[in-house]
């Protein structure tokens, strides 16, 4: 997947008409006020049709239609209020406005022009920040952008969810990564929601580890924004830097973190994942380790960890009883992650009722920098069921003993 390197080409394209999608979302953003302009006067504003005293209340009554723009006669209706009222805001938004009315259309410069004259008039103006952010996005102007949506963000709930996912989304170059980060940092609000959208869809690898790099070290004290910054790092193959950063989060040592499965508080996928669902179930039993019950239906892992071993030969050991069911329907399995490759894959066999340890002796090759170690459900045509309690599962160098 190549990395656009010019924002002005393909990926200030893809802004452009994030530009002209971000118009259904106005509907959020101004669903409160719903008119070409806020009225200063509490209470009720008369809908339309029913329009105030003046060319400013016949303004105020206008509303915006279902994609965000003006209705037809506003310009035209904002220039005779112009001329009578040339102090009000309201005046210059409905001009402005007018080169919003197509879905596609990001206005021209004039038109931002108009928009910060009404904004400076009004800086609380929700529907004339709108416009110009739409401009700024698609002139490129991330920096703008990000500014405009931070600010609607504190004059209406929602705003961020509907929009910094899409703009997350839309960043396609190097360049465009820079800009949204500088644009960010002022605004750590919004860091998660653009990370979610940014993770929503492919990029390349290099494209999401440079984003998590640039973004700001104090960001990762967030516990959602370290945690959308390790995904996109795992989806970039990055493993050892998406561990590096999971453990500024929590303490850890050895090759296994928790090998008793004592830590309850540090997150996966570098911690144990326990898992609930049509395979079967895994939770931690009280007199301490896991009670694990492989339902024998649908096979899949029940618990399981993300590794980061060198290539190089390791010794695996994993201590449990079989507590009911069929010994061998569970398996102790090792995969390259992000890869169709196994590593190993051992059954959990032995006299039910008795303590087991099963020892693997396994090589991690080259090309295979994160690995997925877990207990699961084995694939089988009797469809066994087994429950097991795990004590401890660790990890060793092979040469060790």
């Amino acid at each position: 997947m190549r990395i656009e390197r010019d924002s002005e080409t393909g990926s200030h394209r893809v802004l452009k008409a994030l530009a002209a999608g971000v118009a259904v979302a106005a509907l959020a953003i101004v669903a409160h006020v719903g008119r070409i302009a806020e009225s200063s006067v509490a209470g009720a504003v008369p809908a339309l049709g029913a329009f105030g005293p003046g060319k400013i209340g016949q303004l105020r009554a206008m509303q915006l239609d279902q994609t965000g723009a003006v209705p037809a006669g506003a310009a035209e209706l904002g220039r005779e209020a112009l001329a009578k009222a040339p102090l009000a805001y309201e005046p210059f938004m409905a001009v402005a406005a007018s080169g919003f009315r197509e879905k596609a259309a990001i206005g021209s410069a004039a038109d931002a022009k108009l928009l910060t004259e009404a904004l400076r008039r009004n800086p609380r103006s929700r529907e004339a920040r709108y416009f110009l952010m739409r401009h700024a996005l698609g002139t490129g102007d991330l920096n703008g952008a990000v500014g405009h949506i931070a600010v609607l963000n504190r004059l209406t709930n929602g705003v961020t969810d509907q929009l910094m996912p899409g703009l997350g989304a839309a960043i396609r170059s190097e360049k465009q990564v820079d800009e949204a980060v500088a644009a960010l940092a002022p605004h750590p609000e919004l860091l998660e929601p653009f990370l979610k959208g940014f993770s929503a869809k492919a990029k390349p690898a290099a494209l999401s580890t440079r984003l998590v790099q640039r973004l700001p070290r104090s960001s990762f004290a967030d516990p959602a924004v370290r945690r959308q910054a390790i995904r996109l790092l795992i989806s970039a193959q990055a493993f050892t830097q998406a561990r590096g950063l999971w453990g500024t989060g929590a303490a850890s040592s050895g090759l296994i973190h928790s090998a008793d499965f004592s830590d309850t508080k540090a997150p996966p996928p570098f911690n144990w994942d326990l898992r609930a669902d049509a395979t079967g179930a895994a939770e931690r039993d009280p007199a301490g380790g896991l009670a694990i019950d492989y339902f024998g239906r649908t096979p899949g892992p029940l618990v399981s960890q993300l590794l980061t071993l060198a290539p190089g030969t390791y010794k695996a050991r994993l201590d449990y009883r079989t507590t009911g069911g069929t010994p061998g329907a569970l398996g102790l399995q090792m995969t390259c992650a992000g890869k169709d490759l196994r590593v190993f894959d051992q059954p959990l066999t032995g006299t039910a009722g008795a303590s087991q340890a099963l020892v693997v002796t396994f090589t991690v090759p080259q090309g295979c920098p994160g690995q997925q170690l877990a207990i699961a459900g084995r694939v089988q045509e009797s469809r066994d069921s087994q429950q097991a309690l795990v004590q401890k599962l660790d990890v060793i160098p092979g040469a060790a003993k």
